[in-house]
């Protein structure tokens, strides 16, 4: 660490004074002649004191502990405290330091040798002493440990971790230890550890889990994942330190196309045909609102696949396609000109207002020095590549990526297996650290450019991740082989569930800020045939999840609205191009714009109902003083309601009363979600929303009076006005044959004489200023993913009976859908359940299904085949992409009491979700009856 010019005094003290404690208003940290005795909260008032708190280093075959070394030397600065020992030739300087807002300080060392240019720093324990009080329960995290303590309230927390992914944490009673084993050289006489944060905190009393289990395994009602509980507060405390050491700071969302997720790498940029395909890609991106484009097409003759070197056969389409020539050393940047296809469509690009990202490996074995691949003792290539724990390495690929960026106007990169872990190179330690000192350098000469990080980028934590934009939004690959799915016949869907458990999991043991969370929308198309093979010719182009596609836009708005990872677009396919138009377009970018417009209340969101589950609601929340947005998701087929209350744990800080109104799936003047009595809520009431099924709603709380200055609805969407004593309400709609209990609040509280919804006289009742009615809708019921029956938790397998007449209006909004969207799909597309959604199609939904399960539907007595269904179009590893069977139902008569027969085996109690007709969407009426 460096002492910096602007600190306002330097104070050296004799070996036995205490230096003045630090205090930035939240924390207060106390000191005597050797190190730290106490850590205040202000807020709370409370503390924890040490009663020993030393360090301890091994560098070359020297053991250098405080605890055995004279006293100190001890400055001070207006942010910190520094502790100097020294053993002969060397030095320790022991740094605490607490800057304005940090709920948090920092110690860390720095070992300086008089005559060693070099050497070896084997271990760091920057903890080693003694709590004054043992904690009542410790909780370990990454990287260190969560100590609680009982107090005031729910308690106190304090939290102590090193800042890389390899800390080791030790409680015995009250003594501790704290530390990790760098095995690497230090540089020029000197080496600086990474920092250890100690925060003490005051417990909410509201808690999460902070490990999932399985999003698509069934888990009976009431069950809790396994292990620790995290306080919210504690989550809070290790975000908010994170996000003290981010690199970047955006003040509005990037908007990356991952390309490869509609497998351009299929596409050969050396043709004229695959030139215009590609330019479709980019202009649909650029339609949609996007701001960057991953470059991931083929290019035969430039890169053939036999000279790919990378174990994972992908060589060809990095750094634009010129990866082989850069790992040769054949193409310079700023010497070699940028081969005509690839400049094409850069410019291409450009004028469509998009940057380019291009794809690199830092695991090849570039040839530019031998001593990089040196540790292998033979042939590279493969998983043998360079060690990245190498200086000269370091600097020549920040070197490379700089003015590979200058030469080809790339705006980014997106890093993919970075190999982390060879066990003959430089230590584990020295490779990590090599990366992390990468991509902070690459940050500081491109403070703009956008930093994807894939494998194994993604699995090392919230300490190696701060220079880029986002780490891995699936922590796995993105295909559909990749992961069990979540039960859904909609891979767009599924896909988002993904991403929602990701970002729960990043944030509660990761504590990932969420300026970095990363989002991910759509989904990347199935790469694998029949066989398990991946073409690289043109396969499965045709892919777009037209029903499931707005539930992951808006997933990935709600966990991390920064950093917007949009997926298969539909752009390969012409008639899927023609048919996503205006409408679908300005939607999408709609909500960019959207997401932007309110990144200051965003920056806050936090989890709110807890990990995406089979069988419950998820959600997420994001507030600001008195307003904010809720989001939430029911994730299954049958109809489910999501619970929280109006109040601090969802970040509300003021305000009294509240509306909540719904920007989607419908928006519109009024609330749909109506309070317990009145129009506004209350801080603190609870309030039980209704999910359909697979569905998506945002509502938004604003403040309000108790009094409105026009009549305010809820209940419903729709317009409220008074004209003398009566009161009329239009443009009021509802699902047929629901009922509706409407409450409207009056600027004043005179007497209405009548009321009509809709033009339709209704009765109601009048309290003062408040009134209650009831409107029910025209028509038949049958909404969104109609169920056949209801859900039963004790049905353990044998035959299901239930009948069903289908309105006539399902099959006029199938035929509609058919003409909005004219894709020509082919038989074998129709294999997937989430294309071809003019189809009314019948959904057998089984948690953890086995395509070895026997099945069987009857329709009026009729046997009626069944399906399986996989996420991945075709049966390819089917432990990951089985998702159970569907019926195509497109030909029973409308309106017509048919009887439905299910034979399913033995079951356990619950996995049997229901019978659902996946493609019906919700419809509204405005014709109201029985009044």
């Amino acid at each position: 660490m460096h002492v910096r010019a602007s600190m306002l005094f330097l104070l050296a003290q004799a070996p036995t004074q205490a230096p003045p404690p630090l205090d930035n208003g939240r924390l207060r940290t106390e000191f005597d002649a050797r190190g730290m005795v106490a850590v205040h909260d202000v807020a709370s008032n409370q503390v924890v004191h040490f009663a020993a708190d030393g360090l301890a280093v091994v560098a070359d075959d020297t053991a250098l502990e405080t605890a055995f070394l004279p006293p100190p030397a001890v400055a001070a600065t207006d942010t910190t405290r520094t502790f100097t020992f020294e053993q002969g030739a060397w030095h320790l300087h022991v740094v605490y330091e607490l800057r304005a807002g940090w709920h948090f300080v920092s110690k860390q060392l720095r070992v300086e040798h008089d005559g060693k240019r070099e050497f070896a720093v084997h271990r760091v324990e920057l903890l080693r002493g003694t709590l004054a009080e043992p904690p009542a329960d410790t909780t370990a995290i990454r990287g260190g440990a969560l100590l609680r303590f009982p107090g005031a309230g729910a308690g106190t927390s304090l939290f102590a971790l090193v800042q890389n992914p390899f800390g080791q944490w030790r409680l015995a009673g009250s003594t501790f230890a704290l530390g990790y084993s760098p095995e690497m050289q230090s540089r020029e006489r000197s080496f600086t550890s990474d920092r250890c944060c100690l925060s003490l905190f005051a417990r909410s009393g509201h808690e999460l889990p902070q490990h999932q289990l399985p999003e698509w395994q069934y888990v009976p009602d009431g069950t809790t994942p396994p292990g620790p509980m995290l306080d919210v507060a504690e989550t809070d405390a290790l975000v908010d330190c994170a996000r003290a050491f981010l690199l970047i700071h955006p003040t509005k969302s990037t908007r990356v196309h991952i390309g490869w997720c509609e497998n351009d790498y299929q596409i050969d940029i050396g043709t004229e045909a695959g030139r215009t395909e590609y330019e479709r890609v980019l202009d649909k991106a650029a339609a949609v609102g996007c701001s960057h484009v991953l470059f991931t097409p083929a290019n035969d003759a430039l890169a053939p696949l036999s000279g790919n070197k990378d174990a994972w056969g992908w060589e060809n389409v990095l750094w634009l396609g010129l990866g082989q020539k850069i790992r040769r050393d054949e193409w310079l940047p700023g010497r070699d000109a940028v081969p005509a296809p690839i400049h094409r469509l850069l410019e291409h690009a450009r004028r469509r207002g998009l940057r380019v990202l291009a794809y690199v490996y830092p695991s090849l074995p570039f040839l530019q020095q031998k001593q990089w691949t040196s540790w292998i003792h033979g042939e590279p290539g493969g998983y043998r590549g360079a060690d990245t724990g190498q200086r000269s390495f370091q600097d020549w690929l920040v070197d490379e990526l700089t003015a590979f960026a200058a030469a080809t106007g790339t705006a980014g990169f997106s890093f993919d297996h970075w190999w982390i872990a060879y066990d003959d190179a430089s230590s584990r330690y020295a490779q990590w650290d090599g990366c992390r000192r990468v991509l902070s350098e690459l940050r500081a000469r491109l403070p703009d450019a956008v930093i994807d990080g894939r494998q194994q980028y993604h699995g090392f934590g919230v300490w190696t991740w701060l220079a880029g934009s986002y780490p891995h939004p699936l922590a796995s690959d993105e295909q559909p082989e990749s992961f069990p799915t979540f039960p859904d016949l909609h891979w767009d869907r599924a896909s988002a569930d993904r991403q929602r458990r990701t970002a729960y999991a990043y944030r509660t043991q990761d504590f990932v800020p969420v300026e970095i969370m990363p989002g991910y929308l759509l989904h990347q198309t199935p790469r694998l045939d029949e066989h398990g093979n991946c073409p690289r010719e043109r396969f499965r182009p045709r892919d777009f999840d037209l029903l499931g596609w707005k539930y992951s836009v808006i997933s990935a708005i709600a966990t991390a609205p920064f950093q917007l990872v949009v997926n298969f677009l539909p752009a390969r396919d012409e008639s899927e191009f023609r048919a996503f138009g205006p409408a679908e377009q300005d939607w999408l970018r709609g909500w960019f714009d959207w997401t932007d417009k309110h990144l200051d209340v965003l920056r806050h969101t936090r989890p709110l109902l807890g990990p995406v589950q089979l069988g419950r609601v998820d959600g997420a929340a994001a507030c600001l003083g008195d307003r904010g947005f809720v989001f939430l998701f029911n994730p299954n087929y049958r109809p489910l309601s999501a619970t929280f209350a109006l109040d601090a744990n969802l970040g509300l800080s003021t305000g009294e009363r509240f509306v909540l109104r719904q920007l989607h799936p419908e928006a519109g003047q009024g609330s749909l979600l109506a309070p317990p009595s009145g129009t506004t809520w209350r801080f603190g009431e609870t309030a039980t929303v209704p999910m359909p099924g697979a569905e998506a709603l945002v509502l938004e709380i604003e403040p309000a009076p108790a009094r409105p200055p026009e009549p305010r609805l809820a209940g419903a969407v729709g317009h409220a006005a008074l004209v003398g004593s009566a009161l009329a309400l239009t443009g009021v709609a509802g699902e047929p044959g629901r009922e509706l209990e409407l409450h409207v609040t009056l600027p004043h509280a005179d007497a209405v004489r009548s009321c009509t919804v809709n033009d339709t006289v209704v009765p109601f009742t009048q309290t003062g200023a408040e009134l209650t009615l009831r409107a029910r809708f025209a028509g038949a019921p049958f909404g969104r993913c109609q169920q056949l029956g209801t859900y039963d938790a004790t049905f353990a397998g044998g035959t299901l009976r239930a009948t069903a007449a289908v309105p006539r209006r399902v099959f006029e909004q199938l035929e509609a859908r058919r003409r909005a969207w004219p894709v020509p799909y082919t038989a074998d597309d129709l294999r997937a359940g989430y294309l071809g959604s003019h189809r009314l199609l019948l959904y057998v939904a089984i948690a953890e299904p086995d395509e070895a399960m026997r099945v069987a539907l009857r329709v009026d007595g009729a046997a009626v085949p069944l399906q399986p269904a996989y996420s991945s179009i075709v049966r390819s590893n089917p432990k990951n992409t089985f998702v159970g069977w569907f019926a195509d139902l497109s030909s029973p008569a409308a309106d017509v009491v048919h009887d439905f027969e299910l034979d399913v085996p033995a079951l356990a109690p619950g996995q049997f979700q229901g019978l659902f007709f996946d493609t019906v969407a919700t419809e509204t009426t405005t014709v109201i009856v029985g009044a």
